[in-house]
């Protein structure tokens, strides 16, 4: 629905380096903060962010709250030539009427000596091609001579609309040793200030008392800078932070209403949806050919569920109201391409034209820890589509490529969604599917003769697995696509050679994908006199990209839960003999689990091994029971199987 911005580092088109001065209160500071954050080469001293509000009148000419906030930070460089880049972002409901850097005189800032040196760039904040955006940043690339200089930034942003302002972070991509949030509540607003992520921070909070306004102050002190983590959640997961949402206020001697509970959520939604005027007329020939000959309302559905995933192209928009307004349907299916409202709205429409019950629907993905007890527009950032057949409800996802009905992407399971259905809403949610739908399955068959190691492989993809590797292969160029499924079969196992492969239909995507074939794997027999050493446990997960690094401040957030089971049998010749089988493993935690063991029976070996990410997240708070996990996993999957030659 909306593009989350955070971590972005901007081009630096130059570098200016500014000759600030220092003096022994300075460099004393910079002596402290280097041993707080000694990985860093600048941190803020001070960091303060104040918060007014006002009356005024949106786009529409309606009464809203706008809001004002005012930043100040002093920058302290802790090394000798170090920089950073300040940057913030606006947009149509936002703009920065204030952006300053100001150079140090004399030990003191304010005098009429203190001057803008700084030059602020002012640029569009997308460089995609696939992303309509009415988003803006302005930064400064801030160079520093010597150790202990000192400069300050100070900036003005107005929200034309406060629903436009949702979280407040403490954290930022800098270090910082103190941030203070004032908010400053006129007696005329009541406003819920929301607080999220607290424990194991010591924010301090107080409430004072001035003519008409409540202040409310928060502070936070040894802030470490935010790192752009791979496969982390989002920032709202972890962080602490505050969310503001306006629950109404008083504006003429009449109170208007804001974000109460979820049904003024709704009914915003649903003002905005309204204004997306579409003409079904213009798709009622393209519904009657996709429903014809389905003789009952589930092929009807997924007929036009997966004509919208193949044929409408999937292009995030963002501009003003129109960011938040669906395309009309009209207008989506004739462009081929829309963000998710727009073409959640053309589904909605033509499934309204099969004559089955469909509703627009709101819903925020797992990249966002919020429910609806929290009526914000921080709450959903996706657009989905909700048909009820039976009495029961399914959820589309147009924007979920090669997805069948009644599975959900698992960045959906689990969420809350908001059914619009005209006066009324339901608030539902998403189903959370077993692991065990999300499976990678090999089964194999080995014969070891004449020190040779050959056999056939299976693998069988089914729930999220499938449907990733649709999407990867899918989108490869045609003459990639053999190569591609070959490699697959090889499991990225330099040592094993696949020939005589072989797919299910790669084009129905609600039937499990079986890739198979067979396979040389002689590079893993090793011989010695009258023993021979075997290994086939040829496809270990590999775990690398997820051992955290001492560093590491985030949980990490695996694709999503799922299951890689492995079954392998192995023939030995007439008279061989198996002396030694490894040890089985049975490593239990939380959010993860495997078991493996090898048994002999006459002259077959039998080898199973399942490994279970049950939740989809390895937390922090588990990293070294991880890591051990890990090492014994490897140890594991090294293992190998002695047998004696007669």
């Amino acid at each position: 629905m909306l593009k989350r911005l955070s971590g972005l580092l901007l081009p630096v088109l130059f570098l200016p380096l500014l000759s600030l001065a220092q003096g022994d209160d300075d460099i004393f500071e910079a002596n402290r903060l280097k041993k707080l954050f000694p990985d860093d080469r600048v941190a803020a001293t001070i960091v303060e962010e104040e918060f007014n509000f006002d009356k005024g009148k949106s786009e529409d000419r309606l009464p809203v709250v706008t809001a004002t906030r005012n930043t100040s930070i002093y920058f302290l460089a802790l090394r000798e030539r170090a920089s950073i880049q300040y940057y913030d972002f606006y947009n149509s409901f936002s703009k920065i009427t204030s952006f300053k850097q100001l150079e140090k005189k004399k030990g003191m800032f304010g005098a009429k000596k203190d001057y803008n040196v700084g030059f602020a760039i002012d640029r569009s904040a997308s460089s995609s091609e696939i992303f309509s955006d009415d988003s803006r940043v302005k930064y400064f690339n801030i160079g520093f001579t010597g150790y202990g200089d000192v400069t300050r930034v100070e900036t003005e942003k107005k929200y034309l609309d406060s629903k436009y302002l949702t979280t407040v972070y403490f954290h930022s991509w800098f270090p910082a040793k103190e941030k203070i949030v004032r908010i400053r509540v006129p007696d005329w607003l009541q406003l819920d200030i929301r607080e999220f992520n607290f424990e194991g921070y010591k924010v301090t909070k107080q409430k004072t008392q001035e003519k008409n306004t409540t202040i409310y102050s928060f502070k936070l002190q040894s802030i470490a800078a935010m790192k752009n983590e791979s496969r982390s959640p989002g920032a709202a997961y972890q962080w602490p932070h505050l969310v503001f949402v306006v629950k109404s206020y008083n504006n003429d001697g009449k109170t208007e209403k804001g974000f109460g509970d979820v049904g003024d959520l709704y009914n915003w939604y649903s003002y905005l949806y309204k204004k997306s005027v579409n003409r079904p007329d213009e798709l009622k020939t393209k519904v009657a050919d996709l429903v014809k000959g389905k003789a009952t309302d589930t092929d009807k559905v997924k007929s036009i569920f997966y004509w919208v995933q193949d044929n409408i192209r999937y292009i995030a928009f963002e501009d003003g109201l129109a960011g938040f307004i669906p395309a009309t349907a009209q207008d989506v299916y004739k462009a081929k391409y829309g963000d998710c409202k727009g073409m959640a709205n053309l589904m909605t429409e033509m499934l309204k034209l099969a004559g089955l019950e469909a509703y627009m629907t709101w819903i925020g993905t797992r990249h966002i820890p919020y429910d609806y007890t929290l009526p914000s527009l921080a709450v959903d950032n996706h657009c989905i589509s909700t048909v009820i057949l039976g009495g029961k409800e399914y959820f589309l996802d147009g924007t979920e490529k090669y997805i069948p009905f009644g599975d959900y992407a698992w960045r959906i399971q689990g969420k809350e969604v908001l059914i619009g259905k005209g006066d009324k809403y339901d608030v539902k949610k998403v189903p959370v599917l077993d692991k065990e739908r999300n499976k990678l399955l090999t089964q194999t068959s080995f014969q070891l003769k004449d020190n040779v190691l050959r056999g056939h492989v299976k693998a069988t993809l089914t729930g999220e697995q499938r449907t990733n590797f649709h999407q990867y292969y899918h989108d490869l160029p045609a003459d990639k696509k053999k190569k591609m499924i070959q490699r697959f079969l090889e499991f990225g196992n330099r040592n094993l050679v696949a020939t005589n492969v072989k797919t299910s239909d790669l084009n129905n995507r609600e039937i499990p994908v079986t890739i198979e074939g067979d396979i040389d794997l002689s590079n893993y027999v090793i011989t010695e006199e009258k023993e021979i050493y075997v290994g086939i446990d040829f496809f270990p997960e590999d775990l690398r990209n997820y051992i955290p690094d001492k560093d590491r401040q985030q949980d990490y957030e695996l694709h999503s839960s799922y299951v890689a089971q492995d079954e392998t049998e192995l023939v030995l010749p007439s008279g061989y003999k198996i002396t030694s089988l490894p040890s089985a493993i049975d490593e239990k935690a939380a959010d993860y689990e495997v078991s493996g063991s090898y048994s002999g029976k006459e002259n077959k070996v039998l080898f199973k091994k399942t490994l279970s990410f049950n939740t989809g997240r390895i937390r922090r708070a588990d990293f070294e029971n991880w890591k051990n996990f890990t090492r014994k996993l490897k140890d594991f999957n090294s293992n190998l199987i002695v047998i004696r030659k007669p």
